[in-house]
Formats: C-alpha cells, structure tokens, sequence
C-alpha cells in the first residue's frame, strides 16, 4: 500500500514539464534561417558577413549529422562482423578475465593466477553462489609470476562441494604486509556465442559465461 506522502511525490514528479531540448538540429537550423530572412527589417537587412557566419555554422552542423551516423553504421557492421566471426570459438577452450569456476562430478575448472611481485602469503577463497565462504586455501609464498591453481572441489570441512559454479577471490601480501591485487583468469570450452543486447557473450559448457573481450588466450 502506497502512503499519501509517496503517492503526492510521484504526482508532482510526473506534473513537472521536461524541460526543452537544447539542442539544435539541422533542419530547426535552416528552418530558423530562412525565418529570420523573412522577417528581417529591409531598412536593416542581415550583414552578409552575419549570413556566411550562420551558413558555415549549418555546413559543420551538417558534416557532423553526417559523420555520426556514418559512424553509427560503421559501429553496428563492426558489431555484426564481430558476432560472425566469435562462432569461430565454439569448441575452443578459451582464458578469460573473470572469477568464475564451476564443478561438476570430480571434476573442477581450472583458474590462473599472477602476482605482480612476490608475495610472502597468497590466499585462494571460494565462495558459493549464495555468496558465503566455503573454503580458503593457504598457497603459502609465491614469486612474481603467473601460477596454475585447481581447486579440489572440498569445503573446509574436507566434504564434497554440491555441483555448481563458485567463485574464486585471491588474497596476498607482499613481505612488508600490504595487499597486492592478483589477476585471475578462467578456463573453459566454448559452447555456443550470444550476441544479444550489443554484448558478444561466450558460453561454456559447464554453464558459465564470459564477454568476448575479457577472453585473453585460446587454444584448439
């Protein structure tokens, strides 16, 4: 049930005009133009240099409505060439950005991650997709570099994980104690390409999903 101060908000919302466009077509340009030739005083008509001012202002109107939309056409034909050619990672494994991993039966996918330095203390948590910590993995130190990690699909508790995609965080320190930031990146097999909403969307087959443009290696 709505209360009387909300519903006289929203009443006042909606009876407040939108202010009007500020911007300045093209065709109100020249429409504006040949308005005021019309009406100018013959006693004092427009200067020429006024005119020749005004016209080069709707010769770069113009060039600009035009190069905007060429632009536009050339964006959508980049989009759909984009989308036609991502079907050619269907069936490939692919690496992407991303925190991601999933487990079906005994089997877990795989992440990698890079420290930029070397880190005294290196943290691997997974989360569940409710969000709540099931497991945190001690990696102990790590040089600067990029390393495999698989995780065994356990909780804490050492107890089979239910089926489903997790979330992996990395937690580091480098030996004066501070937090380093680590890249993860996920793999998994192409399954199908969604390119819906102007996002090229990869599909793997264990139901995960990454953007074509986080997608960093992939192999055959």
């Amino acid at each position: 049930m709505i209360d009387a101060n909300t519903y006289l908000n929203r009443v006042n919302q909606n009876s407040i005009p939108k202010p009007p466009s500020k911007e300045l077509g093209k065709d109100a340009f020249l429409k504006l133009f040949v308005t005021q030739l019309n009406n100018q005083d013959p006693v004092n008509p427009m200067q020429e240099k006024e005119q020749l001012a005004q016209l080069a202002q709707f010769s770069s109107l113009e060039r600009l409505t035009n190069i905007s939309e060429a632009m536009e056409g050339l964006v959508a034909t980049v989009n759909t060439v984009i989308g036609l050619t991502s079907t050619g990672y269907i069936g490939k494994k692919v690496m992407a950005n991303g925190f991601s991993v999933s487990k079906k039966g005994e089997e877990t996918s795989s992440a990698s991650i890079s420290l930029p330095v070397s880190c005294k203390s290196v943290y691997v948590d997974i989360f569940d997709e409710k969000g709540d910590l099931i497991r945190s993995e001690e990696m102990g130190s790590r040089d600067a570099g990029e390393f495999d990690y698989k995780w065994d699909g356990k909780d804490d508790d050492g107890k089979a994980a239910d089926d489903g995609q997790y979330r992996i965080a990395v937690r580091a320190e480098n030996p004066a104690g501070k937090k380093v930031l680590a890249k993860v990146e996920v793999t998994g097999k192409v399954k199908a390409v969604n390119t819906a909403g102007g996002q090229h969307v990869l599909e793997l087959e264990d139901g995960r999903k990454v953007l074509l443009s986080n997608v960093t290696r992939v192999a055959a």
